[in-house]
C-alpha cells in the first residue's frame, strides 16, 4: 500500500472542497502544485476518483522517486515527510470519511439498508473497521464486513489490507462456495455455516446480495 492508499483509502473527495483549496479542473481531474522552496522540487496532486502524488524534480523536468522508498533517509525523509504532511493537509480539509474502503463494500451496505433496514453494529474499539448486522426479532448476526490482511483469507504471502463480509449458509452451499474465485472460509467464524468473501470485485455485486438474503434468513431459523 502506497502513501496515498494509506491516508484516503477510507476518506472521499468534496469537488467544492478541492476547488477552494486550489486544485484547478483540467481533462476532467482536479490538479494542485506546491513547489517545495529551496529544494529545486515541485508537489504535483491529481484527483480523478482517486488521489496520485508525484514530486517533480523543477531542473530537470523528471520525477523524483527516491522519497518512495520504505527506509528513505536525510533529504529523501524529509521530502517523504512534507509529501505526507500536504497529502495529509488536503485529506483533512477536503474530504469526508466513510465507514468502507471499497466501492463494493458501500454499495451493499446501501443494498442491505433498503431491502433490509439493517444498520451496521461497530462492536470493537479495538477493531474499528469490524461492522456487523443482526435481524431486529432475534438478535442473531447475519453478515460481518471487516478488514484483514489478504493472506488470512487466501493463505497467500500479500499483506495487502482488503475487506471482506462472512455470511451464513447451510454446510452443503460454504462446500460448493469454496470451489469458486472470491470464497474463503470463514475468519475467525465458524466455517461450516459461514462464508468469507473479498470484497476486491471478484463476486459480483448481485451475487453477493443473494447470499446476504440467504444468510438473513438462515440467521431467522431456530
Amino acid at each position: 500500500m502506497n502513501i496515498e492508499e494509506e491516508l484516503f483509502s477510507k476518506y472521499s473527495a468534496d469537488e467544492e472542497k478541492l476547488a477552494a483549496y486550489g486544485f484547478i479542473k483540467r481533462d476532467g481531474a482536479y490538479f494542485y502544485e506546491k513547489d517545495l522552496a529551496g529544494d529545486g522540487l515541485k508537489i504535483v496532486v491529481e484527483y480523478s476518483g482517486e488521489f496520485k502524488g508525484r514530486i517533480i524534480d523543477t531542473a530537470f523536468g523528471e520525477e523524483y522517486v527516491n522519497y518512495r522508498l520504505k527506509d528513505a533517509t536525510g533529504f529523501s525523509a524529509g521530502v517523504k515527510s512534507r509529501f505526507t504532511d500536504l497529502l495529509s493537509d488536503i485529506r483533512d480539509k477536503c474530504c469526508e470519511k466513510r465507514l468502507y474502503a471499497t466501492e463494493q463494500a458501500v454499495r451493499l451496505n446501501k443494498f442491505i439498508a433498503e431491502r433490509l433496514g439493517g444498520k451496521p453494529e461497530f462492536l470493537w474499539e479495538k477493531y474499528p473497521s469490524f461492522s456487523i448486522y443482526r435481524r431486529y426479532d432475534n438478535k442473531k448476526w447475519y453478515a460481518l464486513f471487516g478488514s484483514i490482511p489478504r493472506n488470512k483469507a487466501d493463505k497467500s504471502e500479500s499483506e495487502e489490507e482488503v475487506e471482506i463480509i462472512n455470511l451464513k449458509a447451510d454446510g452443503e452451499k460454504v462446500a460448493e462456495l469454496l470451489f469458486k474465485e472470491g470464497y474463503f472460509e470463514a475468519y475467525h467464524m465458524n466455517k461450516k455455516s459461514w462464508i468469507t468473501v473479498i470484497l476486491d470485485g471478484t463476486v459480483p455485486n448481485g451475487e453477493i446480495e443473494k447470499l446476504i438474503l440467504g444468510s438473513y434468513a438462515s440467521a431467522g431459523n431456530k
